[in-house]
């Protein structure tokens, strides 16, 4: 009796593993196949492999799982970025569920390359990236991991907003305390669509400047808008500045952004 159970797990260890493995050698080529079309930027023929359905995993901080127009929409605008986009696969390799079971899933490690196409920066980024399927072998999750920070810095464009503030003499404790505070910046930089911030002081001028990226001008001007008419920090810091509201400079929109 013991033998017989023994030899009935094994069998359907065996029929599973076959069917999970029939259902992975399927689901590789469809994934193999999604990332070829990327090469191709064809992304009418990517999205007759993507589920309606789709719940997608972005790499950018503090995102949310994406549906199917913003899964979408990403990959339309990894196309317009880049030039020449080509993967590498290190590796492709089956997925399993949570409990350790192929479930036909697929995953894959590798870098991208590419020319960004306004900076004509060369890109080179490794990741990891997951594909689930659903009964109709539509890919119904997906999921990016790598450095999109790095990413965006190193290759995109940037929208860079210079603020300048011109400190009265002996003040600049105050202005700074206000700077720091959880309202201050904080705030701007987990303001939607702040990319990175920047602080440097001149102690000669007594000049506080601060850099910031942001993913568009429009996000800038939306939290700019924030600022002025329902926040309180400026006020706060303007009977600290020289000449009041004159002591503070906020240069923007730039163009022609480069790096050497």
């Amino acid at each position: 009796m013991k033998k017989s159970l023994i030899l009935l797990s094994i069998t359907l260890c065996l029929i599973g593993c076959t069917k999970s493995n029939s259902s992975y050698i399927k689901n590789l080529e469809t994934a193999k196949k999604f990332f070829a079309l990327h090469e191709e930027e064809n992304f009418e023929e990517q999205l007759k492999l993507i589920s309606k359905d789709i719940q997608a995993e972005t790499p950018f901080y503090g995102s949310d799982i994406s549906g199917y127009d913003e899964f979408t929409s990403m990959v339309k605008g990894y196309h317009d970025a880049f030039d020449d986009i080509k993967y590498n696969a290190r590796v492709w390799l089956p997925g399993t569920d949570s409990l350790g079971v192929f479930d036909g899933s697929v995953r894959t490690y590798g870098e991208w390359t590419g020319i960004q196409t306004q900076t004509r920066k060369k890109l080179n980024l490794k990741g990891y990236w997951y594909f689930d399927f659903d009964e109709d072998g539509l890919i119904s999750a997906q999921g990016d991991f790598f450095d999109a920070g790095g990413m965006l810095d190193a290759v995109y464009p940037k929208n860079l907003v210079i603020v300048g503030l011109d400190v009265k003499s002996g003040q600049m404790d105050k202005v700074m305390k206000i700077l720091e505070s959880d309202g201050g910046l904080p705030t701007t930089r987990a303001y939607d669509g702040c990319i990175s911030l920047e602080l440097t002081v001149n102690e000669e001028s007594n000049t506080i400047w601060i850099v910031g990226n942001w993913e568009s001008y429009e996000k800038y001007n939306a939290y700019l808008k924030w600022r002025q008419t329902q926040d309180t920090v400026i006020g706060k810091m303007v009977p600290y500045l020289k000449g009041g509201e004159k002591g503070l400079k906020i240069i923007q929109p730039n163009t022609n952004y480069k790096s050497y």
